[in-house]
């Protein structure tokens, strides 16, 4: 014969556990919804909206076993009744070497450094905290309506996932808004209506920099002539120009102008090459070049072969911008 199986009077009933999840859903949301993470559009809740549910349910959250393993940090997070200290939940919380917001390295176009071991091994246990609040208490999230994404914010990257509609790593599903078709394209105000025409521009100006500028006159004619699109990148994108000082190889279009000069500039130049590149930057037409040049004729054969051709190039530069209207961006060197 069949009996039924009775409930001792000191274990809660699952319809008293569902009662409390939603009187725990009503207490804490606030907290909970004030300390969420907003990352892509999406709100993640963070450890101290966990903790708050854990302390609503009458529970403790906390971590132990931090310890260094294979890849990374490990750390096992855990819940437990204030009542009785009997466990109910835990998890493990992880941060990887190969997360360079933490182990340092190449992230999103920039190089990072790495954390400091106590950061590491505290996010370890956040991480864990979090993971196993998670896994008592998910259905608290929901019960929440709040469009609250279960995933612990702490495991998050900062740019998100990548608009993947899961986490790669444990295979959770992202909630996602469903898209009616492609984002609108952001239209730049100015020669180049995109960051991709922009960036395209500036690599053409690079490779004039590198290749074709035979002279210092020629590199600041090539700056003067793509001042328009200099001038939009250094508004809408600027590491272009300047350089981005996370990213060693980022050099930025200005820092090469500099170094094109200094290397189109004869080195330990002779007092008489500085000479004549001052008597070069006092014309100021053609006329005036004309002069210079027969009066001072004699004195341009004396350079040695370095020194005479690249002064020939910036004399030739100079009468070139004089003949057609321009004057030269700064002066010769």
């Amino acid at each position: 014969m069949n009996e039924l199986t009775t409930i001792a009077p000191s274990e809660p009933r699952p319809v008293d556990n569902y009662r409390m999840s939603t009187d725990a859903a009503g207490i804490c949301r606030d907290i909970v919804v004030a300390t969420a993470s907003t990352i892509q559009g999406r709100k993640f809740v963070s450890v101290e909206g966990w903790q708050a549910i854990a302390i609503a349910h009458g529970c403790a959250a906390g971590a132990r076993d931090v310890e260094r393993v294979d890849g990374g940090v490990r750390a096992i997070g855990e819940v437990r009744r204030m009542t009785d200290g009997q466990i109910i939940a835990t998890a493990e919380g992880f941060v990887g070497e190969d997360e360079p917001t933490w182990f340092g390295g190449q992230s999103r176009g920039k190089t990072l450094p790495k954390r400091n071991d106590y950061a590491i091994r505290a996010m370890a246990q956040t991480r864990a905290i979090s993971r196993a609040c998670r896994s008592a208490f998910a259905h608290v999230v929901v019960m929440m309506k709040a469009n609250l994404s279960t995933t612990p914010a702490e495991e998050v990257p900062a740019g998100g996932f990548d608009n993947e509609p899961h986490n790669p790593q444990t295979g959770e599903v992202i909630e996602a808004t469903v898209s009616s078709g492609p984002a609108p394209r952001t239209v730049l105000d100015g020669p180049h209506t995109s960051k991709t025409a922009l960036k395209a521009a500036v690599q053409k100006i690079d490779g004039k920099l590198r290749n074709h500028a035979v002279s210092v006159q020629a590199v600041n004619a090539i700056w003067k002539e793509e001042q328009p699109t200099i001038k939009q990148a250094l508004r809408d994108w600027p590491e272009l120009i300047e350089g981005d000082p996370n990213v060693p190889e980022m050099e930025g279009l200005k820092a090469l102008a500099a170094r094109r000069r200094t290397e189109l500039t004869p080195t330990d130049a002779s007092p008489l090459y500085r000479q004549l590149i001052d008597s070069l930057n006092e014309c100021d037409s053609t006329d005036k070049l004309n002069e210079f040049w027969d009066r001072d004729a004699a004195r341009f054969g004396e350079l040695d072969g370095e020194e005479s051709r690249a002064f020939e190039a910036q004399f030739n530069e100079r009468f070139a911008a004089y003949s057609v209207g321009k004057t030269p961006l700064v002066p010769a060197q």
